[in-house]
């Protein structure tokens, strides 16, 4: 390269610091901005890795680093009564998730369509109806979600005495996570995947009417293929808010016929002492399949939350 080249060539120092029209600050900040993010993000997960394969005299002298890593925790953790119930919980928050994500997807999948496409009076209104009650903090409806899992769910016709149906009390089983889960996942559901719908276009479905074919089977064979980046979000999200919740789970849980994953972690801690290996150990086995979605779904993830908008 002649020296007249280099010369015109711009040095990394240049590429660095200097400002482009379209840009605001030197993409040096940004860079350091993200290293900066990425070890934030990253460093509780790391730590808690770390911790989960030193051993236990090691961790209360606080040391950073294990000096002789053991996997004895992760042994301990799956063996006898111990891995009896945690395994039993693991089971507990997959079934919990599934069921909760399957639901939430299939009534909002309707619910979130017929707000998107059927015009009616305040139709936007209750859109952001829906959306505020995501506003209500989980602490403030425990009391009453308490109480009707004491006492039973009953579906009955408003107002008279006719009881169509009545269930035995549902306190400790999983069925009362899964029904307080879909009771706080549906709203937001319904939300994103209705911004998703109203961007698919219209004329796809006119197209399909005039081919003879009915709304359901427009639905099926046009409108959800479009809209599966979405859903598939939605679902993700539902998914992982239920296997991290722990308010609900600590409030309708008693034993390890309902405990999942966060209390079964909670539990070992002692009135007195705390296994922090077992912790540590049962806290990443926990951490992982959110994880592993996150990873292996980002993308998923990215294009629901960039389409799920509400649009008009």
């Amino acid at each position: 390269m002649s020296r007249e080249a280099a010369s015109r060539t711009p040095s990394w120092r240049v590429r660095l610091f200097k400002v482009s029209p379209s840009e605001l600050i030197p993409p040096i900040y940004l860079w350091l901005g993200i290293i900066l993010l990425t070890i934030f993000t990253l460093s509780p997960f790391l730590y808690l890795m770390i911790s989960s394969v030193s051993q236990s005299q090691e961790l209360l002298s606080g040391h950073l680093f294990p000096h002789l890593p053991t996997f004895g925790n992760y042994v301990k953790l799956f063996q006898g009564s111990t891995g009896k119930d945690f395994v039993h919980a693991l089971e507990n928050s997959l079934s919990v998730s599934l069921w909760t994500t399957a639901i939430t997807i299939f009534v909002g999948v309707f619910a979130s369509y017929a707000l998107a496409r059927i015009k009616f009076p305040f139709r936007v209104s209750l859109l952001f109806i829906i959306l505020a009650m995501q506003l209500l903090p989980s602490i403030s409806i425990i009391v009453p979600l308490y109480i009707m899992m004491r006492e039973g769910l009953t579906l009955s016709i408003p107002f008279t005495s006719i009881i169509i149906l009545h269930t035995k009390p549902l306190l400790d089983t999983t069925w009362a996570l899964i029904i307080a889960y879909i009771a706080t996942s549906l709203p937001f559901a319904i939300w994103l995947m209705s911004g998703y719908f109203q961007s698919i276009s219209k004329e796809m479905e006119e197209a399909a009417y005039m081919d003879g074919c009915g709304k359901f089977k427009t639905m099926y064979k046009i409108i959800l293929p479009l809209a599966l980046p979405g859903i598939a979000a939605t679902a993700i999200f539902t998914f992982l808010n239920s296997w991290d919740e722990f308010i609900f789970a600590s409030a309708f849980s008693q034993t390890y016929a309902s405990k999942t994953l966060p209390i079964a972690v909670r539990e070992f801690i002692g009135k007195h002492s705390i296994d922090w290996g077992l912790m540590t150990a049962g806290g990443f086995v926990a951490s992982l399949p959110p994880v592993i979605i996150s990873l292996f779904l980002y993308r998923y993830i990215v294009s629901g939350l960039s389409e799920g908008g509400l649009k008009e």
